[in-house]
């Protein structure tokens, strides 16, 4: 019997929901860090270019400098390092106090995912706020470690509810920055 269906194996064909939510959460999972610093840059120059102004990704091995930004006459730039997290996170890894450029014209934007908004959230610090704030962290994490709570340092800028003043500035910043 031909058309009987009885006869015929259990189909494979899934809904168009089910292969999306499986592609999605296989995706999201498989995600590097290398895409997802990919997907930070771009997003900061998107936004960037948004504002009036040119941003020019440098190439993956440039050395400090994720963006740079410059007014369409010209006259003024800046050099961005772009620190990404598809995570709610409250720490971003950093380069060593002493390593953290702070000239003039150097800025460092934190951007993280927030899943249940489906947007990015930003924060804008000036070079030498991020190298103070990696400093602070430093001499945090070092009285711990010689109090043995810890057992090494992981230089960081901390971005969670302690500090939630400075948050607020840093976020305003992104939210509003221009040349």
């Amino acid at each position: 019997m031909r058309g009987s269906s009885a006869n015929r194996l259990p189909s494979r064909r899934r809904s168009h929901r089910q292969v999306t939510e499986a592609t999605t959460a296989v995706s999201v999972r498989r995600v590097s860090n290398a895409l997802t610093g990919v997907a930070g840059v771009h997003h900061v120059a998107a936004e960037l270019s948004r504002r009036g102004l040119i941003a020019l990704p440098t190439v993956r091995n440039t050395a400090g400098y994720d963006l740079i930004v410059a007014r369409a006459d010209g006259r003024d730039h800046a050099n961005i390092q772009v620190k990404t997290s598809l995570n709610r996170v409250q720490f971003f890894p950093m380069p060593e106090s002493r390593n953290v450029r702070a000239g003039r014209k150097d800025y460092y934007v934190l951007v993280r995912w927030l899943k249940r908004e489906g947007r990015f959230e930003g924060f804008m610090l000036t070079g030498e706020q991020a190298r103070r704030e990696v400093r602070r962290g430093e001499r945090f994490q070092r009285r711990n470690v010689r109090r043995g709570r810890r057992r090494k340092i992981v230089p960081s800028i901390y971005v969670g509810p302690k500090v939630e003043s400075r948050c607020r500035g840093w976020r305003e910043r992104w939210e509003r920055w221009t040349l």
